[in-house]
């Protein structure tokens, strides 16, 4: 799948590598992403660190990532610097935008501009000449930014304002990049992992724009051996290709598990 456009995911705040806070928000994305017929090449948890964190960002930026989605560090604390990163990898200052602040003020029955505390105006804060995107859910905005041919969505923390601002500023941008039909089948097969995965392999090396997974979490012992679950994707400029594509993926997938003694099971719940 490294033909395809990537986007990169990245949880920041230490609190997720102490464990005590469990980083669903990437789980919950990748899957919104998938659906998309999206590809995300990389997940990882970063520390609220100025230096590890416009490192690795503009690592991905310059391995060419079409899109990359940072959570957390947009809150009102001195720990909170995912825009100061973002300012520092485009090479520029931070600017206040006023119409967030106008809408706090609003929101609050805040009358004058002074009155604004020191907080609010700094989840107003964003990169000069970047995009902030107000949250429906809560007060942080999504900052969108540009680093040469890369776009980062900087979200909040909170899972009900990553959901929020997910939908409102990204899952458009996101849909518009992958334009094609992606369509996706689970079969079951009596095979170990060792036999099934060269399978895989083939059928991926065989049909192009196709990608299948074992879910070897999920598989069971039973009498007959090792029922395993495997996820067959295909995607398409339309749904005629895209089933088209996916059924002769499935046929070569059958024919080269019976060859190792395995029917092929389809699930359809």
């Amino acid at each position: 799948m490294s033909d395809r456009p990537a986007i990169e995911i990245y949880s920041i705040g230490t609190e997720l590598l102490n464990g005590q806070i469990q980083d669903t928000n990437s789980f919950w994305m990748a899957q919104q992403i998938t659906a998309l017929g999206g590809y995300v090449r990389r997940i990882s948890i970063l520390d609220d660190d100025m230096n590890e964190m416009t490192t690795v960002l503009k690592d991905a930026c310059t391995r060419g990532t079409r899109v990359v989605i940072t959570t957390g560090g947009l809150g009102p604390t001195p720990d909170d610097m995912t825009v100061e990163a973002i300012a520092r990898i485009i090479g520029v200052g931070t600017e206040v935008d006023e119409s967030l602040v106008e809408r706090y003020m609003e929101s609050r029955s805040i009358e004058k501009r002074e009155d604004v505390s020191e907080g609010l105006v700094k989840m107003a804060t964003k990169p000069e000449g970047t995009i902030a995107h107000p949250n429906p859910a809560g007060v942080a905005p999504c900052v969108e930014s540009k680093v040469g041919d890369t776009t980062i969505y900087s979200l909040p923390g909170p899972p009900r304002e990553v959901e929020a601002l997910f939908r409102q500023s990204v899952e458009g941008a996101l849909a518009d990049i992958y334009d094609d039909t992606r369509l996706s089948l689970r079969v079951v097969v009596n095979l170990p992992e060792s036999q099934c995965g060269p399978i895989l392999h083939s059928v991926m090396g065989t049909y192009p724009n196709t990608y299948l997974k074992a879910f070897v979490a999920l598989s069971e012992r039973t009498s007959d051996g090792q029922r395993l679950p495997v996820d067959i994707v295909a995607w398409a400029k339309d749904g005629e290709q895209a089933q088209a594509l996916l059924d002769k993926a499935l046929a070569e997938f059958q024919a080269q598990a019976r060859e190792k003694g395995s029917e092929v099971e389809v699930v359809t719940d």
